[in-house]
């Protein structure tokens, strides 16, 4: 099947990186999503780029805080003597030279530019959330996947049982009724055919659990050999009132992160191209400066005229603008941050339509399901009448027709697993519903978002 061999790659993917702890797991749906979105390292890495879209928000910001600088020097020095008009140097005296120098430069107004950056890393952190909660999303379809396949898993393991001792009771017949002459040698061939068939199934299905929980354990971030233990080990059809498809629309249009992620993406690259585009205008600001400067061998001159610059102190304020000129590149990037914003307005009310759809489809794929469990749990019961006759009358002795035997068999057991299978695209339709909308559909589940 193509979910066990999803399963096995994950897996394969990711097996080095697991814990050999040997330990054992309680489970329900509800429990394990929880897990997920709590353990699962895909998801705890991928939160990581909130707190870099934090940062982007707190540089904004502080573009509006003093910038301040602060150096502190010392050298050896030799003598000077003198005055502003003539000097003499000592070179056989040395001393020590000391000095401190800071400025501060204060924004008092940027004209938009820095409103606009900040912005722009506001909607940019509405982006990042976004896009955590879409794959919170992915790993809650992924984990209901693993969790209703594994109760698939149990169905096929307890399905294939049955067979076994159905076959195994019907093969010890026939080897009663050859020797009778009651039956061909050709049927019994026939009957223990089919047996190895089941036998192989059998086989399958026990590989596929395996895989399934092994792929459960993995997606909720336990260590690998942990066993797991569903509360509800068979598969059931989940209870969901499905009258109205434009409610659904209605969900995703609110609620769904892959919108969410394009809207605030359109504001944050507007925003981002406005705020490269008022680069142009000038900054008003403040600069505060300050000085002091000291030498043990050098006479400090006393006149405010002389330049000393090894005795010497100072501070003051003044208010200025300061003017960017580089107008080519501040066009340039102007130019590709507005290509960016335009790009993503002109697919706003594509990807819009496009997400109508896929809930329009999601929602008809869980009607038909939902019909076709009604229609299998009638065939399954079919089928189950259908083996019951053949087998009670190849048992007593009245029928001797081994494919009809081997005919209600196979229909019987097909019948199960088209019940189990539909059971199973049901639910996942489900699943694949609260991904697209964006929100659970399963009011059991819905406490877990």
């Amino acid at each position: 099947m193509r979910f066990f061999a999803l399963v096995f790659l994950l897996l394969f993917s990711v097996s080095i990186f697991s814990d050999d702890t040997v330990g054992k797991e309680k489970v329900s749906l509800a429990s394990a999503l929880k897990r997920t979105l709590n353990y699962n390292g895909e998801l705890i890495g991928e939160r990581k780029s909130i707190d870099l879209a934090q940062g982007r928000i707190d540089q904004a910001r502080a573009a509006l805080f003093p910038k301040t600088e602060l150096y502190i020097m010392g050298a050896p020095v030799f003598q000077h003597t003198g005055d502003a008009l003539q000097s003499q140097s000592n070179w056989s005296k040395w001393g020590a030279f000391a000095t401190i120098r800071g400025t501060m430069i204060q924004p008092i107004y940027t004209f938009g530019v820095v409103d606009e950056y900040k912005n722009a890393a506001k909607h940019g952190y509405d982006v990042e959330t976004n896009k955590v909660k879409n794959k919170e999303e992915d790993l809650i379809y992924r984990t209901k996947q693993f969790y209703y396949g594994l109760q698939l898993a149990n169905d096929m393991v307890d399905l294939v049982g049955e067979a076994n001792s159905k076959m195994d009771g019907a093969v010890k017949k026939a080897e009663e009724l050859l020797e009778k002459n009651k039956i061909k040698r050709e049927d019994l061939y026939a009957l223990k055919t089919f047996y190895s068939q089941i036998k192989i199934k059998s086989d399958e299905a026990l590989r596929g659990k395996y895989l399934a929980e092994k792929a459960l354990v993995w997606t909720m971030g336990l260590p690998r050999d942990t066993k797991v233990e569903l509360d509800e080990e068979y598969l059931y059809p989940e209870d969901v009132d499905l009258s109205s498809e434009d409610k659904y629309v209605a969900m995703a249009m609110d609620g769904s992160p892959e919108l969410k992620m394009l809207f605030s993406g359109i504001e944050a690259t507007k925003a981002l191209w406005q705020g490269q585009a008022k680069q142009k205008r000038p900054a008003l600001f403040a600069l505060g400066f300050g000085q002091y400067s000291y030498s043990n061998v050098n006479e400090k001159q006393q006149s405010v005229f002389a330049n000393d610059p090894f005795n010497n102190y100072g501070a003051g304020v003044m208010v200025g603008f300061r003017f960017n000129l580089d107008w080519w590149t501040i066009n340039a990037m102007s130019k590709q941050s507005k290509a960016e914003y335009e790009k993503l307005l002109f697919s706003k009310d594509t990807l819009t339509e496009g997400k109508v759809l896929q809930v329009r489809k999601a929602f008809r794929e869980a009607l038909d399901y939902k019909q076709a469990v009604e229609y299998a749990k009638e065939g399954e019961s079919n089928g189950s009448k259908w083996m019951m006759n053949a087998a009670l009358g190849y048992g007593i002795g009245t029928s001797d027709d081994v494919k009809d035997l081997i005919d209600s068999m196979k229909g019987y057991f097909e019948a199960k697993i088209n019940y189990s299978m539909s059971i199973y695209n049901y639910n996942m339709a489900l699943a694949d519903l609260s991904k697209i909308t964006g929100k659970e559909v399963v009011p059991s589940l819905q406490y877990n978002r």
